[in-house]
């Protein structure tokens, strides 16, 4: 009998980011796989297994391709005894870009995560909690939508894993949203610096050949000139 776990996650935008920016960095695969706690290391592969794409979860893949990744996660299998008790695990992990955001799909050992990312509007008439992070009256909202689906038995593991795997992923795009912008923003106040020192050279030369020969004169000593 398989059971199934669901974990729905959100925080808000703030205003001075855009949705475009957030799903621009949902759309970059590498945010929320790079972003994942127990994920170490990950690459594209060429083709996605055609029973994966038989899944209804999808959007129509003929218009929103489905690529495929192999993913490795070090996962704590015997807590308290330090490296002997992790395990590296490697799997197929899927991801379909969609208007509001991204679609995921990863399979390992009997255990199936489909995670859903949007972008949505908030405000009072449709306020969305995240579990352990209110995020009130705000504009825009990034959700996470997640469900685990394996054995029964397996679940209280699982879904420790899984929370723990997905619970700071939101939080954490934003961030690598803002902290983008900031590098953003200071290449181009140092752009503009540079463009201003230039400039300013530039006029100093122009103006350096029609200043006139200053001659200083030195007691007990030979003539000394500036330029």
């Amino acid at each position: 009998m398989s059971a199934k776990h669901h974990l729905h996650i959100a925080a808000s935008i703030p205003p001075h980011l855009t949705p475009g920016e957030v799903i621009a960095a949902l759309q970059d695969h590498n945010t929320t796989l790079s972003l994942q706690a127990l994920t170490t290391g990950h690459e594209k592969l060429p083709n996605t297994a055609p029973e994966t794409l038989k899944d209804t979860y999808w959007f129509p893949t003929d218009l929103n391709p489905v690529h495929t990744y192999s993913v490795t996660e070090c996962v704590t299998i015997l807590p308290g005894v330090g490296q002997m008790g992790r395990k590296n695990i490697t799997f197929p992990s899927c991801f379909q870009n969609i208007p509001s955001g991204v679609k995921s799909r990863a399979d390992v050992s009997g255990v199936t995560v489909r995670a859903e990312y949007r972008v949505i509007r908030g405000g009072m008439e449709s306020e969305v909690d995240g579990e352990g992070q209110g995020i009130g009256d705000a504009e825009w909202v990034l959700v996470e939508d997640a469900e685990v689906s394996c054995s029964w038995w397996m679940m209280p593991f699982v879904k420790g894993k899984m929370e723990l795997a997905h619970r700071d992923i939101c939080r954490k795009v934003i961030e690598k949203v803002e902290m983008q912008r900031r590098q953003i923003y200071l290449a181009q106040s140092v752009g503009r610096s540079l463009q201003v020192d230039s400039a300013s050279a530039t006029q100093a030369e122009a103006v350096a050949p029609e200043q006139q020969v200053a001659e200083l004169y030195a007691p007990g000593s030979q003539k000394i000139f500036y330029a």
